[in-house]
């Protein structure tokens, strides 16, 4: 997987992660883009790509690809890092989403048990009150 797709699937920080990984070295920038760096983690390895421009020119563009297996890995040693603004502000929106659709959820739960109790007791009531009318 490339890096770019891993920062976009969970949703980090593009200046964070890219700046964490140049500052531990996992990954290096080159003219051609980012190669893997000296301290890169077992799995990482660099893509190149070339391209021809409009001129005709063939540009050689470098990537670095993680294998899927060890992104746990990498995204444990990034999320450890003591930095902050580790996830983009889209990211934080969809968890507070989230997590208000969970309140909501266990809300109306609660309240279509309260609503059930109420109508047996109505119930009830009115069971009571037409025996005590006869």
């Amino acid at each position: 997987m490339k890096l770019i797709d891993v920062k976009r699937k969970y949703g980090l920080n593009q200046n964070t992660f890219y700046g964490w990984l140049r500052e531990n070295q996992l990954i290096v920038k080159e003219i051609t883009g980012y190669v893997v760096g000296p301290n890169a983690l077992e799995g990482m390895e660099t893509s190149t790509n070339k391209r021809v421009n409009e001129d005709g020119e063939v540009l050689i563009m470098t990537q670095v690809t993680i294998d899927n297996q060890k992104v746990p890995q990498l995204l444990e040693r990034y999320e450890s890092s003591g930095l902050s603004k580790l996830y983009s502000q889209q990211k934080q929106n969809d968890e507070q989403e989230k997590t208000s659709i969970i309140d909501v959820a266990k809300r109306l739960t609660i309240l279509e048990k309260q609503v059930y109790i109420l109508t047996e007791q109505l119930a009830i009531t009115m069971k009571q009150n037409s025996r005590e009318h006869e």
